[in-house]
């Protein structure tokens, strides 16, 4: 009898159990009622803040492609180069070819002397910078080497730990055509 009235205990614990539950839980009609409501609300075409951000990365991208094309444009030097038919501005210090002795000028006539003391401290400074530049490409390409050699003649450390007294045994292979005596001395633990 006891057992009846405990079952109507938890029967009635669970319906009250339910009923709280079906009345915090909202409706299913207002929930699919609302996502109704939604799907028929027309969209815009765009997002204005998507709009924005990407108007900003492109701006950002535009600036760094400018800024480095900017940043690795240095301005050569204009130079000022002495020919026979006279003062020649604006040529690349790429594009100055050293003179020769011999020039096309006639041999009565001398070439103008357009060259004065700041072009001179100029051209000097230049060749000191140039004289610089490759003493640091020399010494970065043996530096080069040094760690090239060092690197080829790396040995590891535990290379000894794999060798064994043994190795001759280990990496040769018997011949087929030795006895069968011959073939037992590569097995361990048997007599000769």
């Amino acid at each position: 009898m006891e057992l009846v009235g405990e079952e109507k205990k938890i029967q009635t614990l669970f319906s009250e159990l339910r009923l709280a539950d079906e009345q915090a839980i909202p409706r299913f009609a207002a929930t699919w009622n609302r996502a109704q409501a939604r799907a028929l609300r027309p969209r815009r075409a765009f997002n204005l803040s998507f709009v924005a951000a990407t108007a900003l990365l492109i701006c950002a991208l535009v600036s760094l492609a400018w800024w480095s094309t900017r940043w690795q444009r240095t301005p050569q030097p204009n130079v000022i180069a002495v020919t026979p038919s006279g003062v020649v501005p604006d040529l690349k210090p790429s594009e100055v070819v050293p003179a020769s002795k011999e020039s096309s000028a006639p041999i009565g006539s001398e070439p103008k002397k357009a060259v004065t003391a700041a072009h001179r401290l100029e051209l000097s400074a230049r060749l000191r910078a140039e004289r610089i530049a490759s003493r640091d490409e020399a010494n970065l390409l043996a530096a080069a080497k040094k760690q090239a050699a060092a690197i080829s003649s790396w040995q590891s450390p535990t290379a000894t730990l794999l060798s064994s007294p043994n190795d001759d045994l280990l990496k040769s292979l018997p011949q087929l055509n030795e006895s069968t005596n011959d073939l037992k001395s590569f097995l361990p633990n048997t007599p000769k």
